[in-house]
């Protein structure tokens, strides 16, 4: 219960400031397939390089969670359901 809260007020800071804490993208599930890509709500792109990965991609909202899709389906899907992609999203380093 108090993950998913965590998770609601994250989507309600990135839908207000375009900003997310860093210590939040290593949870942040992969989506790699959806049903119904119109009930997702597109976020913000991300550019985010960690110690020995890097995500390239976007956020979005499905179903009240946070999703990371990388470039190559974020730039399909953007295409097929009509995307604003041109919102970026900040990274923010918090202790």
């Amino acid at each position: 219960m108090a993950i998913q809260l965590a998770v609601l007020n994250v989507i309600k800071e990135l839908k207000n400031s375009g900003k997310i804490p860093s210590k939040f993208l290593v949870h942040i599930p992969k989506l790699k397939d959806c049903e119904d890509w119109g009930k997702a709500i597109f976020l913000g792109k991300i550019n985010y390089s960690f110690k020995f990965s890097k995500l390239d991609g976007g956020l979005i909202e499905l179903g009240g969670n946070l999703y990371y899709i990388n470039a190559a389906q974020l730039q399909f899907i953007a295409k097929e359901w009509k995307w604003n992609t041109s919102k970026n999203i900040i990274v923010t380093e918090e202790e």
